[in-house]
């Protein structure tokens, strides 16, 4: 008759630590599986629970390993003091995760971790029966280790080895891996309780309306019963890999100017939710417009775009409701950073990509197509970013992204780098980047009019946008019924307004512009030769900008010290100087939205 085997796998300790150890085998795996699995609704970093599953495995084998060596008659168990002292520390280190990411809302991580009670709780049991039994055997002079009389002199080698490398390599394993867990389980804690999210997490749909998720808007000077429809609400869209704290002290400076001013961070930045992966960027703005119509937020908007964020403003007036839109501030945006520098180079295969993409006419329902510029280049950046991914819930990328110099408001500088420190971060950037890096511009390539295809040909520029689209010449009237009447227009319009009038605002940063090799601290003769190059790309792209998104486009370089910020403006100066940023944007919006007024009438 069959039956339990004390002191073995086929005990019931045994049998209970075995099926733990094939569900965190098969958790590994699956984990893998889906978090490089596309066309799903992402709701955490499916890595973390990877790694979880990792060490629940390694402690499973280890228990298995100790129940397995403590038998009554025969001994294949070294070290038993250092056993006990890991189970015990393995179990403290997954009380500790499981209270981590309990704190954290990570209701997942925290059940997986405290799986891991039960092999540690194995480990410390038998490894201290070993080592009573092993003591008693000392006084009665038997030896701790006596082979079975069926074991072969090379099984007993065998056993003997393994007994004194199995324990220090997974030790070595376990405790690495397991201590790093730690230390990012309790630092998002900490974090949770110090920087809850400021702003509101407000639910948008994705997928055809199928899936939920939640995107972060965060305002300031914005009381939504007592100024709805009323005066403009400026919008602010962050750079790329760019939490909404990057532009607080903006929102805070146009908000002390008078004016209500609030953030959205993107899918997976700030407190945002994932959302859905593969992102298709006229989704995304989509459920910005969402995010902003349920926050709620039925004013007029003037958007604010820094760096990408200048290209995602662009998109969300072509893919969402441009009606609301009456005005747009660009800070340092390029249509696409590495493209324009590649061109820059002289890269032949640069221009015929640039023709592929125009020839696509891809129909807007449809996936954007990939389109590589420089696939060495796009490999080794999605690449880092899906490798700081996978390693994020180790803790291992929070000594990154650490230095902010003049970052402002420097009351904020925990929360602005707590937010490059939780295990979606660099998810984000991964997803956003999608492969290629270009697909954001690929988006908004179908929204071309045929006169700015003209006119961008004619200034032999190979990149391309929309004109930005307006109703009238008091597009940036305040009042709620002058907004009624440009949506209503707008309902009877097939095709895009042209030429815009929308009063915009282009700054670019005097640095970016500045082909003085020496003043950038460039003293290689080819690397000066690409910079000057680069420089004269980006001039020449922020006056395409001015001549083409609107006939009412200003351009301003930012340049020299202020009072907040006494160095040179350079591409950081959105979060150097906000205070002054702020007032030169109100200042120079409104001026310009005045003059417009003043010829319409």
């Amino acid at each position: 008759m069959w039956y339990f085997r004390k002191h073995t796998v086929m005990s019931i300790p045994g049998l209970v630590v075995l099926a733990l150890t094939l569900a965190y085998v098969i958790a590994f795996f699956a984990y893998i599986g889906v978090a490089v699995k596309r066309g799903r609704l992402v709701t955490h970093n499916d890595f973390l629970y990877m790694w979880v599953a990792f060490v629940g495995a390694v402690l499973g084998l280890q228990a298995l390993f100790v129940i397995s060596a403590y038998r009554s008659s025969n001994r294949y168990l070294y070290w038993t003091p250092a056993w006990v002292i890991y189970g015990v520390l393995m179990g403290a280190f997954g009380v500790c995760v499981l209270g981590g990411y309990a704190a954290a809302h990570d209701t997942a991580a925290a059940v997986w971790a405290a799986f891991w009670l039960a092999p540690a709780t194995a480990i410390a049991v038998y490894a201290a029966k070993a080592r009573r039994g092993y003591a008693v055997d000392r006084v009665m002079g038997i030896p701790e280790f006596r082979p079975r009389l069926a074991d072969s002199r090379g099984m007993v080698l065998l056993y003997v080895a393994l007994d004194n490398a199995f324990p220090w390599v997974s030790w070595l394993l376990g405790v690495f891996f397991a201590l790093l867990l730690v230390i990012q389980a309790l630092a998002m804690a900490n974090d949770h309780r110090l920087y809850p999210e400021p702003g509101q997490l407000v639910p948008v749909q994705t997928n055809g309306g199928e899936d939920w998720y939640a995107l972060h808007v965060w305002c300031y000077g914005y009381d939504g019963a007592a100024q709805k429809g009323q005066e403009p609400v400026f919008v602010l869209l962050t750079d790329f890999g760019m939490p909404s704290t990057a532009m607080q002290g903006l929102a805070q400076g146009i908000a002390d100017n008078g004016h209500p001013a609030c953030i959205v961070d993107r899918p997976g930045y700030g407190w945002s939710e994932p959302g859905y992966w593969n992102q298709d960027p006229r989704d995304v703005v989509q459920s910005i417009g969402q995010a902003l119509e349920k926050y709620p937020i039925s004013n007029p908007l003037v958007l604010v775009g820094w760096g990408d964020g200048g290209v995602w403003a662009q998109l969300y007036m072509q893919a969402a409701d441009y009606t609301r839109v009456v005005g747009m501030v660009l800070l340092d945006t390029y249509p696409n950073n590495e493209i324009l520098q590649t061109y820059a180079l002289n890269r032949t295969t640069t221009l015929q990509n640039l023709r592929q993409l125009r020839s696509l006419g891809a129909v807007r329902s449809d996936p954007i197509p990939e389109v590589h510029f420089d696939r060495g280049l796009e490999r080794a950046a999605s690449r880092m970013f899906s490798n700081w991914r996978a390693v994020s819930p180790l803790a291992l990328h929070r000594a990154r992204n650490a230095k902010w110099p003049g970052f402002q408001p420097q009351a904020s500088l925990g929360m602005h780098r707590s937010r490059f420190r939780d295990n979606t971060h660099y998810q984000a950037k991964y997803f956003e980047y999608g492969g290629t890096g270009a697909k954001l511009y690929q988006a908004l390539l179908d929204y071309v009019s045929t006169s700015t295809e003209s006119l961008l040909v004619y200034h032999h520029w190979p990149l391309r946008w929309p004109a930005l689209r307006a109703e009238s010449g008091s597009a940036f009237s305040s009042s709620s019924a002058a907004l009624s009447r440009r949506q209503a227009a707008a309902a009877n319009q097939t095709a895009t307004v042209s030429p815009s009038t929308l009063p915009v605002v282009i700054i670019a940063s005097a640095a970016q512009l500045d082909s003085d090799c020496g003043a950038q601290g460039i003293s290689n003769k080819e690397d000066c030769t690409k910079w000057q190059a680069f420089a004269w790309f980006y001039y020449r792209q922020q006056i395409e900008y001015q001549q083409t998104l609107s006939q009412n486009a200003a351009l301003l370089a930012c340049s020299g010290a202020v009072a907040e910020d006494d160095q040179p403006c350079d591409v950081d100066f959105v979060w150097r100087r906000p205070q002054w940023l702020a007032a030169a944007i109100v200042k120079q919006l409104f001026s310009q939205a005045s003059a417009n007024s003043t010829s319409s009438s």
